[in-house]
């Protein structure tokens, strides 16, 4: 069964760990090797950047069996930053699910538009959730080019 739970500081090199899965699984599907390898890197190339967005944001952790296995991070308020999938649990819905998580957090937190910066791969997801395309940029990355759309979605407008 799966849960989705606060993240606690123990889970922290399972994040590392689930990030890496999830890019090389994955991301040979839209990427070159040389830009999954670095892309799968960043938590150990970028650690204290890696750390700062896990733990400072707001991060939900999905489990199964007490095992996590996918994790969504807001932050800030407006943006989801990192939204990764073991690829062995991908296509179960635990992305939505997450997604769900995140959004309702961000409305909570009195966020009217929520962005995200999504890949190749992550683009369809987000459009399926109703996120639109705001801008497509090229970015280079340890002298890798790789695309990101950048994307939002309107919140519903809170009520008092």
């Amino acid at each position: 069964m799966y849960l989705i739970r606060d993240y606690q500081e123990t889970d922290f090199s399972s994040l590392e760990l689930i990030y890496h899965d999830a890019v090389m699984e994955q991301g040979r599907q839209s990427y070159s090797d040389k830009q999954v390898s670095l892309w799968a890197s960043f938590p150990y190339l970028y650690p204290t950047d890696f750390r700062t967005l896990v733990q400072t944001g707001y991060t939900r952790v999905m489990e199964f069996n007490r095992i996590p296995v996918a994790f969504a991070t807001l932050y800030p308020d407006n943006h989801l930053a990192l939204l990764y999938v073991l690829a062995g649990h991908a296509g179960r819905g635990l992305a939505g699910r997450l997604c769900d998580d995140i959004e309702q957090e961000a409305h909570r937190r009195g966020v009217a538009c929520l962005c995200t910066d999504a890949s190749l791969l992550s683009r369809p997801v987000f459009e399926q959730r109703g996120y639109r395309l705001i801008k497509q940029e090229q970015v280079e990355k340890g002298g890798q080019q790789f695309t990101r759309f950048i994307m939002e979605k309107s919140l519903p407008v809170q009520t008092i």
